[in-house]
């Protein structure tokens, strides 16, 4: 892809890599009304700035809507590149319970919901991915961040969080098993 090129997505935020290293995540496009799409470089993304603008886009383009949190993380539309695993671990993170419908959600979780994101992505591709069966990257070799996980796949375990005594639960949310803890995620 031209790094000048704009895309034409409903997609809110993606993240793409670009470069030699899995490291190397340039830029983060973001929609606007208009179907145009604004590309932040790295550089911003950590900035206050980007936050506070991608934060205040998807508080209000929340408003109204009554779906829950998770899945919409879920929602390849919505969002490009999180699925169900970085989904529940993300919300996990953030400390918001992945029933929450969406327009109850203030604007300080949006941003944790973007910050978190970026958070559990890089690791995750630092990682190598989650190998949960077999999945191998192109070297063959298996990923590691399924040795990170907090919550996916630990149902009936002890919360991870310090001082909580709570245990993982798993639900189904979109069709897809989803693992949270009541306790720490409101």
């Amino acid at each position: 892809m031209n790094n000048d090129t704009k895309r034409n997505t409903d997609s809110i935020l993606t993240v793409r890599s670009i470069g030699s290293s899995y490291h190397d995540v340039d830029y983060l496009f973001s929609s606007n009304k208009d179907n145009s799409t604004t590309r932040t470089y790295s550089s911003d993304i950590t900035s206050d700035g980007i936050f506070s603008r991608c934060s205040n886009y998807v508080y209000n383009f929340f408003k109204g809507k009554n779906k829950d949190i998770k899945s919409f993380l879920l929602d390849q539309k919505f969002v490009s590149g999180i699925g169900n695993i970085y989904a529940s671990e993300i919300l996990f993170l953030s400390k918001i319970n992945p029933f929450k419908k969406v327009k109850l959600l203030s604007k300080k979780e949006c941003q944790k919901i973007i910050t978190n994101s970026r958070k559990i992505l890089l690791k995750a591709i630092s990682k190598g991915g989650s190998s949960i069966r077999d999945f191998k990257d192109t070297s063959g070799l298996k990923g590691g961040f399924q040795n990170e996980f907090k919550v996916y796949q630990q149902e009936g375990v002890q919360c991870k969080n310090i001082g909580c005594s709570d245990f993982i639960k798993k639900k189904i949310i979109s069709n897809r098993s989803t693992f949270f803890c009541d306790s720490c995620q409101k």
